[in-house]
C-alpha cells in the first residue's frame, strides 16, 4: 500500500507548455510534470531562483494524471514590441529592449490554451524525505497565488486535495472520486462536479513509474526540470492507458 496526494484542477483556461519554437507557444493537452512541480513549489513558497529546492522537489515525487476532459483548443495571439536589429547590440532584458528611444517594431506570436479542461492529479513519494502532508497543507494555504500554467489561467474550483492510501494509482484515483462524492452527499451541498458534461467515452491516465500498471503506450516528454533559472528541461518517460468511462453520478 502506498500514500498518494490527489487534487483536482479545473479552470476556464489552462496552458501547460510545450517545446517553444519561434513565435508559436503551444501547449500539451494535460499537465506536464514540470508544470505540477512548479504548481506545488508555488504553494510551498519556493521562488524561481531557488534552484536546488526546485530540483529536489522534482526528484522527490512521482506524478500521474487522470484526464476527465482535455478541453477545447483555443489559439490566441499576442503583439510584442521589439527594437530593430542594430549591429552587434545584445539586449539582456526586456527592459533593455524598450529603453532606447527608437521606433519599435511589432511582431505577432500565438499562444495555445485549453478551455474547460478537467484533471485529477496525483503525486507520491520517490524519496522518503518528501512529506506529502506538508504539500497537502500548502495546497490549502498557498504562499503564492496558484494558476493553471499561466498567470492568466485562474483556478475556478477548490482543489479538494486529499491523502489516499491505496495499492496503486488507479485505485487511489477511484477512491478519491468516491470520497469526494460522499463528502458532498453528507453535507447536502450540490455535488460541485456533475462530471457528465466533461466526461468522454474513455478516461485517460498518464503516469510515471512503470510498476503502477501495464500501459498501452510509452511516451517521451521533455519536461524534467534541469534549471528553472535558465528554463531548461530534460526528457522523461511516461506511461499511458485508457479505459471506458464509468460515471459515478
Amino acid at each position: 500500500m502506498k500514500e498518494y496526494l490527489i487534487f483536482r484542477l479545473y479552470g476556464p483556461l489552462s496552458s501547460w507548455g510545450d517545446i517553444a519554437t519561434g513565435e508559436n507557444r503551444h501547449s500539451f493537452s494535460y499537465p506536464s510534470k514540470s508544470a505540477i512541480t512548479g504548481f506545488i513549489a508555488t504553494a510551498l513558497g519556493i521562488k524561481r531562483e531557488e534552484e536546488e529546492k526546485h530540483l529536489e522537489l522534482s526528484d522527490s515525487i512521482n506524478f500521474g494524471v487522470k484526464i476527465w476532459h482535455r478541453g477545447t483548443l483555443l489559439r490566441d495571439y499576442h503583439t510584442i514590441q521589439t527594437p530593430p536589429s542594430k549591429g552587434k547590440i545584445i539586449y539582456s532584458t526586456r527592459k533593455d529592449e524598450l529603453r532606447e528611444k527608437v521606433e519599435l517594431n511589432t511582431i505577432l506570436s500565438s499562444r495555445d490554451y485549453y478551455t474547460d479542461a478537467l484533471y485529477d492529479v496525483s503525486i507520491w513519494k520517490r524519496k522518503d524525505s518528501l512529506l506529502l502532508n506538508e504539500i497537502e497543507e500548502a495546497l490549502k494555504f498557498p504562499q503564492f497565488p496558484l494558476y493553471l500554467g499561466r498567470k492568466s489561467c485562474v483556478i475556478a474550483s477548490p482543489l479538494f486535495q486529499e491523502l489516499v492510501i491505496a495499492e496503486n494509482l488507479f485505485v487511489a484515483f477511484s477512491t478519491f472520486e468516491i470520497n469526494l462524492k460522499e463528502k458532498f452527499e453528507k453535507s447536502k451541498v450540490p455535488y460541485f462536479y456533475n462530471l457528465t458534461p466533461f466526461q468522454n467515452e474513455i478516461t485517460e491516465y498518464i503516469w510515471e513509474n512503470e510498476s503502477e500498471a501495464e500501459s498501452h503506450q510509452i511516451l517521451t516528454r521533455r519536461d524534467t526540470v534541469l534549471s528553472r533559472k535558465r528554463w531548461q528541461f530534460g526528457e522523461r518517460k511516461e506511461f499511458y492507458k485508457s479505459e471506458k468511462s464509468v460515471t459515478l453520478q
